[in-house]
């Protein structure tokens, strides 16, 4: 079962659902640059046994080169999204917007009742953008500030049939 085509936008970049492990290990290598390098996160801690269980998309430049990436869990009529990385070099060119609209989509397939994520405080903007609203207090996870957000799916609009002419 597909889980949607794979989309581009003007500036070449595709994303696309993880199909195979090499994706996955280039998924997993970007979050390690993104939160471990650059934000201190420990490793053991960035890549766990969700990785196995979770859906992932990813968001690929012309060259090939994985430039960002998110996990889905579902749990509960709930998809938790999660690990949403953007390349240093490709950050504020709205790719991880339309991750979360892919997060949408599949949530909207999934047939749950909302989208949940904990947002780094810094962060937050880009989450309230895209429809999320903020719940409970902030909380440390991994030395980073973060706070709960959530986004009720919307359903999908049914196509509309034309009448028979």
């Amino acid at each position: 079962m597909s889980d949607g085509p794979d989309t581009h936008d003007a500036d070449g970049v595709t994303l696309q659902w993880v199909e195979r492990a090499d994706q996955l290990r280039a998924a997993q290598a970007l979050r390690v640059r993104v939160f471990c390098e650059e934000q201190g996160v420990p490793r053991e801690v960035e890549l766990d046994a969700g990785d196995a269980i979770a859906r992932h998309a990813i968001a690929v430049a012309p060259d090939g080169q994985v430039v960002g990436t998110m996990r889905l869990l579902v749990r509960d009529h709930v998809v938790k999204v999660g690990r949403v990385a953007i390349d240093r070099e490709w950050r504020g060119r709205g790719i991880a917007s339309r991750l979360l609209d892919r997060a949408m989509e599949y949530a909207q397939r999934q047939r749950v009742d909302a989208l949940r994520l904990a947002a780094q405080t810094a962060a937050q903007r880009l989450y309230l953008k895209a429809g999320f609203r903020p719940v409970g207090e902030p909380f440390d996870e991994a030395g980073i500030e973060h706070v709960w957000m959530v986004r009720e799916v919307v359903p999908r609009k049914p196509a509309r049939r034309r009448p028979p002419t």
